[in-house]
């Protein structure tokens, strides 16, 4: 659009915003002038001071018998699209979830998903789980970037199995989903679950392998001269993670179907750096 047409526009909405107020001024004029006439013509008498209050509340009865059906209306509406809601299986608000007492043949799951990493991206998700009457223990964040893969750790009703947590998921909108059953020993923060591993490595009570295994939730540690063919000493890499054991050896950590993140992989290496100064020994502390 050129000058002269933006011009020519904003002067026609003036014109138009003008008459408008022009309009709006003769109605309101012309409600005055006949509510002057109807009060001179009935407001002489007793009589007509009498019809002018009965129309006054005849009015008001209208406007509230109208203003309450609406209401209602918007009501059952509400209800009615909250029911098909729930029939047809698609999330519905966390406050109308049902409440489901915990059971003792509930069974522990753990459930990782991709979801995108922006805000209110779990809502349809734990909105979803509440309905099936899942129980969220315990979530860990690992995020990737421009997505977050979010674990979940949930009690779930024994006639749910994996393939309907999966399917939970899927219709939340969440991406790549694995779906394993957790022991109960998994229900401990990140946080002491790592420094109980430590202190049992510092203790002895627990190997390097076996610490390894345990906060990772792999199913193999090996160690070998050398790292596996195409891997470096220290990688990520999928499902397999290498790092340099204190020895001088390789540490391979491998875990079935799920990718290990960055965060699990920084964790493990802080892990074999305690490992290595344990090796070492304790150092001398310089005097300042």
């Amino acid at each position: 659009m050129d000058v002269s047409e933006g011009h020519h526009g904003t002067h026609d909405h003036r014109h138009g915003f003008f008459g408008r107020e022009v309009l709006e001024l003769g109605t309101l004029l012309l409600a005055a002038g006949a509510a002057h006439l109807v009060v001179l013509s009935l407001g002489h008498s007793d009589a007509g001071v009498s019809l002018l209050i009965a129309v006054g509340l005849f009015l008001l009865a209208v406007s509230a018998a109208h203003r309450w059906h609406r209401h209602r209306t918007a009501v059952r509406r509400r209800r009615d699209s909250a029911s098909h809601t729930a029939r047809d299986g698609a999330p519905t608000a966390p406050a109308a979830a049902p409440v489901v007492a915990a059971s003792p043949d509930d069974l522990l799951w753990s459930v990782r998903v991709t979801v995108s990493d922006v805000p209110g991206g779990l809502a349809a998700l734990t909105t979803r789980f509440a309905a099936l009457g899942v129980d969220i223990r315990l979530m860990q964040v690992h995020p990737t970037g421009t997505d977050a893969i979010d674990e979940f750790f949930v009690s779930a009703p024994a006639h749910l199995g994996a393939g309907a947590l999966h399917t939970a998921v899927r219709e939340a909108g969440g991406r790549d989903a694995a779906v394993r059953r957790a022991d109960v020993h998994e229900l401990s923060d990140t946080t002491s679950r790592t420094l109980t591993l430590v202190s049992a490595l510092v203790g002895g009570s627990a190997t390097l392998e076996r610490s390894l295994l345990l906060l990772a939730a792999a199913q193999d540690v090996r160690r070998t001269p050398g790292p596996p063919e195409g891997m470096a000493r220290e990688e990520l890499s999928g499902t397999a993670m290498t790092l340099p054991a204190p020895d001088g050896a390789v540490l391979t950590v491998r875990r079935h179907d799920v990718p290990f993140t960055p965060v699990e992989f920084a964790r493990c290496r802080a892990l074999v750096h305690v490992a290595a100064s344990l090796r070492a020994g304790p150092r001398p502390v310089s005097a300042p």
